[in-house]
């Protein structure tokens, strides 16, 4: 056996034996060891080759990646209720087993990553009012603050307008648009708060959120 055939199957040895005894890449080792076998029960590199373009091994080694990550993946996702983010991988796992060469596989996996991430984009505009927790509560301090009557008009009316006036304004010229950008149609939707991706980043409790909530409504003019 040439010294150069020797060493290809210990490098194909080596990559089978990465992913042996491993939950998470049972469809990597299966490929892994076709492959492996492969070589090593090849008289030569010239009949290694063969066996890998007969069988389309290369391909179905990085099908089998593919459908070992998104597995994960998916599992993850359903775990901790990220809706959205699991439309990649239930969406990937469902055509990986049709492409047939490195190109289509690669192209796919990318055109419905692309299109999900623009799912992901439009769901975080959820969270703008996590962002706004700190200015809602400002503007409910400065709205009943107990002041000399001298100053209830600029402390407890003026003062916090002027806050949801600007509220208002950057939704309409930056929030609003930017969301547009990626859905002309889209405007925010207030049951998504309690889904479990958005609810969990909130740490408050269910009554006080619901306060917050019509703040949130009345800072942003929604």
């Amino acid at each position: 056996m040439e010294t150069r055939h020797q060493e290809y199957i210990d490098y194909y040895h080596v990559r089978m034996k990465k992913y042996e005894n491993n939950s998470l890449y049972p469809h990597s080792y299966q490929s892994e060891k076709e492959l492996y076998d492969a070589i090593a029960n090849s008289k030569d590199l010239e009949e290694f080759g063969r066996k890998v373009e007969e069988g389309n091994l290369a391909v179905e080694n990085a099908i089998a990646l593919v459908k070992d990550q998104e597995t994960a993946r998916k599992n993850l996702y359903q775990e901790l209720k990220e809706k959205i983010r699991l439309h990649a991988p239930l969406r990937i796992l469902d055509v990986v087993d049709t492409v047939t060469t490195d190109t289509e596989l690669v192209n796919s996996v990318s055109e419905i990553e692309g299109e999900v991430n623009v799912e992901i984009t439009l769901d975080l505009f959820t969270d703008q009012i996590y962002h706004d927790l700190m200015i809602l509560e400002e503007i409910e301090v400065y709205q009943k603050a107990e002041v000399p009557d001298e100053w209830k008009n600029e402390i407890n009316q003026e003062h916090p307008q002027d806050l949801i006036d600007q509220g208002r304004k950057d939704w309409m010229d930056h929030v609003l648009p930017n969301a547009q950008q990626w859905d002309p149609h889209w405007q925010y939707d207030f049951d998504l708060i309690w889904e479990d991706r958005h609810r969990r980043l909130i740490p408050i409790p269910d009554q006080v959120l619901k306060k917050r909530i019509e703040q949130f409504k009345s800072y942003r003019g929604i």
